[in-house]
């Protein structure tokens, strides 16, 4: 039977007094004098300076280049064309005598000017589809920038753990020295057998073989902080606590939901399927184009002498049939259904991992809390047992063995703890709220992601466009 939902709250209250004395970690290298890396500056290290987050900055600003890349579909086009050739007619019911049956080297120059007035609104759905893209790729900066800094809060932690857990190994290492030379006075007195001296040494290597394993383990935990962060761990490492984070679940879990930033991504990437159905069907629909044009030559169309013209004019082309567009609609159908079923899908990947998230973080309250007791009795244990000891009232191997104990407790605390502190910083990542917690501002985003709703909302798409594309500092 696991506690009761008041046994639950009592659990939680005392751990969360014992937090605020306790909780804040710290770990310092022996003759280490670096200077201070506080966890903010690290994060901050990991997000504007990690490869990963490059490319996603470098992939918005793509986006947002294409987006205005079409602004020229808005704009007229005016083309320039020259022609230099030779020509031959025969022709008698337009060409005088003198110019039939006659080769004649022709030149003409001229400029040709074009304005889409209609298109089937196949510019409009692409500044809507490309709109929507762009707010995508904000929203992968933005994701990527959450899932940056939990990263490096990850890597932050599990160094400063590894610290203390070697801090750990080598207390458990001098607490067997010291049981050693307990054991060699009552050998020396004649009252343990020379013999016993072979057990605690064998305890005292073992400590020693777990100091190799968790100084190995601290090498890759360093290792991995510089993959992340970019530089190597220095100096005092501090944890700060937090406050102010969420005591509901309900809460937590639809704050979560709502702020995911992958799930906005996709349900954009759902806009998106629908904007391609408007740009892919827009040759059903009429075209309509304003033309203007000058040109100047001489010995055109095989009469001699310069001639000059203009024109202005409307154009419009209009596919009546074309085959295959049945198929080309349901196709762009089930490609909307498809962007659609991945996007529920995400929300229930979000929503899992939201539930899986506070069930971390409210078991490892307990976990820590009930450690502690456990640890607290381990010590008494200890300490009464060579006590115990000294008086012939406990065998060696009962002090090694409540020796074993208390490591094992100090080591799976450490961890635990550590859990505990890493859980409510993601409890931050899942509501989108850590990187704006170390004052990154999402990564230092320079566009919002509002561009699809700006040029739905406008009166005429182009209006997008009067957008200042900032650098990103």
């Amino acid at each position: 039977m696991g506690p009761t939902d008041r046994s639950r709250k009592g659990l939680r209250a005392a751990f969360f007094a014992f937090c605020y004395v306790s909780l804040a970690m710290a770990a310092v290298f022996p003759g280490k004098a670096a200077l201070a890396v506080t966890l903010e500056e690290a994060v901050r290290a990991a997000v504007t300076t990690n490869p990963t987050a490059r490319a996603a900055d470098a992939g918005v600003k793509a986006s947002a280049m294409e987006l205005l890349q079409l602004e020229s579909e808005y704009r007229p086009s005016l083309n320039l064309y020259s022609e230099l050739g030779a020509s031959y007619f025969d022709d008698a019911d337009r060409l005088n005598a003198g110019d039939q049956r006659d080769t004649k080297v022709y030149r003409e120059i001229g400029a040709v000017g074009e304005l889409t007035l209609f298109d089937g609104y196949r510019r409009a759905n692409t500044v809507y589809r490309n709109a929507a893209r762009l707010d995508g790729a904000i929203f992968r900066l933005l994701d990527a920038s959450e899932t940056m800094a939990l990263n490096a809060v990850e890597a932050y932690i599990d160094v400063l753990r590894h610290r203390e857990l070697m801090e750990v190994a080598n207390q458990n290492i001098a607490r067997h020295r010291k049981i050693i030379r307990q054991v060699d006075d009552l050998v020396n007195a004649g009252r343990l057998p020379t013999s016993t001296g072979f057990e605690a040494e064998e305890r005292l290597l073992a400590a020693r073989m777990s100091r190799l394993e968790v100084q190995q383990a601290l090498h890759n935990a360093n290792s991995r902080y510089l993959a992340v962060i970019g530089k190597d761990p220095e100096g005092r490492m501090h944890v700060p606590f937090l406050k102010n984070l969420p005591m509901n679940k309900r809460e937590f879990v639809i704050r979560s939901v709502r702020n995911s930033f992958r799930l906005q991504q996709y349900e954009l990437a759902v806009d998106e399927r629908k904007f391609d159905v408007g740009i892919s069907t827009a040759d059903e629909r009429p075209q309509l184009k304003l033309q203007a044009g000058v040109r100047h030559g001489r010995e055109v169309s095989g009469t001699t002498g310069s001639e000059s013209d203009a024109f202005v004019g409307l154009r419009m082309d209009w596919e009546f049939y074309a085959g295959g567009r049945d198929a080309r609609r349901r196709a762009l159908q089930y490609r909307t259904s498809e962007a659609a079923a991945e996007r529920d899908e995400v929300r229930r990947e979000v929503f899992e991992m939201a539930e899986r998230t506070w069930h971390a973080f409210d078991a490892n309250i307990e976990r820590v809390v009930l450690l502690d007791r456990r640890l607290a009795a381990a010590r008494k244990t200890s300490e009464q047992y060579q006590q115990q000891f000294q008086g012939g009232q406990r065998s060696l191997l009962d002090v090694l063995d409540a020796e074993r104990t208390y490591f094992n407790i100090r080591f799976e605390r450490v961890s635990a703890q550590s859990s505990y502190t890493f859980s409510q910083y993601r409890l931050l990542a899942s509501q989108g709220m850590l990187a704006k917690h170390f004052k990154l501002s999402h990564a230092n985003v320079a566009l919002a992601p509002d561009f699809k709703e700006r040029a739905t909302r406008a009166k005429r798409p182009a209006a997008i466009f009067n957008t200042e594309i900032r650098a990103l500092e």
